[in-house]
């Protein structure tokens, strides 16, 4: 398989939220959802402890751009529809895609003020469905910080199973080792309905 060939959606549509590919002028709506909430980034998602500047951001939304159309990491900003604010991003990490198997891990965050409303269960139920219906995944993984109870909720809620647990994915800010819990599906049959548009 070669990646560069596939074709992705550079949009994909649920009723309530929209996934766009990262491009040139999202950096400063980007640069907000990042900042609220950003400790539980680090304490969850192993980033960096010092914030990330705004033009960094806006710098990392065009290389996201190339590396979305070369196919190295893909990756896309979660906006909701109502309000066309973009809160959170999600995507495929290149150090989770095997294009042998092929097998894809998903990553999401969704900005603080905008949680508990489903919106990174659905973000993560449609990148599960996009890496199925047009990646031809045969495994697809999400893994998750054992303490990071409300993300864990998610592959749970989508028929993910737990397939692993590993300790010392990361150094945390209190020194101990991340306990990582991967949950892992391998058909999209195990996937609950979810109403698209993306495909043409």
């Amino acid at each position: 398989m070669n990646p560069i060939l596939l074709d992705l959606p550079e949009t994909i549509e649920s009723p309530e939220i929209l996934l766009q590919m990262p491009k040139a002028g999202f950096g400063k709506e980007l640069h907000q959802a990042i900042m609220d909430g950003y400790e539980d980034y680090v304490k969850y998602l192993n980033w960096p402890a010092t914030p990330p500047a705004l033009e960094a951001v806006e710098e990392d939304c065009r290389k996201h751009h190339a590396e979305f159309i070369l196919r190295s990491f893909i990756r896309y900003l979660i906006i909701e529809k109502k309000s066309g604010a973009v809160i959170g991003r999600c995507g495929f990490p290149a150090l989770q895609i095997n294009w042998q198997i092929p097998q894809f891990g998903i990553s999401y965050f969704i900005r603080k003020s905008y949680r508990a409303n489903g919106y990174a269960t659905i973000a993560a139920h449609m990148l599960a469905l996009l890496a199925f219906e047009k990646l031809k995944a045969r495994k697809v993984e999400i893994y998750c910080d054992a303490e990071n109870v409300a993300s864990i909720k998610i592959p749970l809620k989508l028929g993910f199973q737990l397939e692993y647990v590993q300790k010392g994915g990361w150094v945390r800010t209190d020194g101990e080792l991340a306990n990582l819990q991967t949950y892992s599906v391998f058909s999209r049959d195990s996937l609950p309905f979810l109403d698209l548009y993306y495909f043409p």
